[in-house]
């Protein structure tokens, strides 16, 4: 199985959804074989690549009570494991799957795909936290901004929690500015402050204000699909780029089938 990442913020509206989508399809445009799991109750990613029709959701799936067969959907090139509103009431299904980790490791049809990218809930709780146990690597997208510093504070504070008590292993691959608008002074002063505080990589590449990246859940697609030129198009590609070459210098490199 290849590398695990999750996309994580305990804030809302910071962009989780989008980075996971655009970066999948991203890596799809690399020939990598992707597969995104959302692990939100609000579905946002499902409804955001045209997945609404299915039978079983991700949960099904984690308690097999369906097979990989009946869970894993194709789409637009990459795969993707659905959630829906009802899994919020699940949460005590899956408090005994803190191994998520390796249970994944026994999901056959997971073996050929070299890249495995979870969404998470914007909240600190079970699925969060089975996510971040069975990830190598965690990103955090943020909006520059003073309110999500407070965000940020948490996610890292869990994340340490993840790696004293479940996985040792856990690397942040990097904080992920979206929404930018680098005309405003704002975003530059965010930026210091994170660095200074919590000492913790920033993406050099970041996503910028672009209408295009709003309007593609619309047409159930990812901005790179919908609007190839456009600036939130051009910025994921770049990210990706980096993101790549994060793990290839990461001093982690350790694979799930470690």
């Amino acid at each position: 199985m290849g590398y695990v990442v999750s996309f994580s913020n305990h804030k809302g509206g910071t962009g989780k959804t989008t980075s996971t989508i655009n970066i999948a399809c991203a890596l799809r445009d690399q020939k990598k074989k992707v597969l995104v799991i959302d692990l939100d109750p609000q579905g946002n990613l499902s409804y955001s690549l045209g997945v609404t029709d299915y039978k079983f959701n991700v949960i099904d799936w984690l308690t097999d009570l369906a097979t990989d067969e009946q869970s894993i959907i194709p789409v637009q090139g990459i795969y993707i494991v659905p959630s829906s509103v009802s899994i919020a009431t699940r949460e005590e299904d899956v408090k005994s799957l803190w191994n998520f980790r390796y249970l994944m490791k026994e999901k056959a049809a997971l073996l050929d795909f070299d890249y495995i990218l979870i969404d998470c809930p914007p909240t600190i709780g079970a699925y969060t936290q089975i996510a971040l146990t069975a990830s190598d690597f965690v990103i955090i997208p943020i909006l520059l901004e003073i309110l999500s510093i407070q965000g940020l504070s948490q996610i890292m504070k869990f994340i340490k929690e993840i790696k004293i008590t479940s996985n040792p292993g856990l690397e942040i691959l990097g904080v992920l500015g979206v929404c930018v608008n680098e005309s405003r002074k704002l975003t530059n002063e965010v930026l210091e402050y994170i660095d200074f505080t919590y000492k913790v990589d920033v993406f050099n590449n970041r996503v910028h204000n672009n209408v295009k990246a709003a309007e593609a859940p619309s047409f159930a697609k990812s901005v790179i699909d919908y609007a190839p030129e456009s600036t939130s198009a051009r910025d994921y590609k770049s990210v990706t780029e980096e993101l790549l070459k994060k793990i290839e210098n990461s001093t982690n490199l350790k694979r799930t089938t470690n």
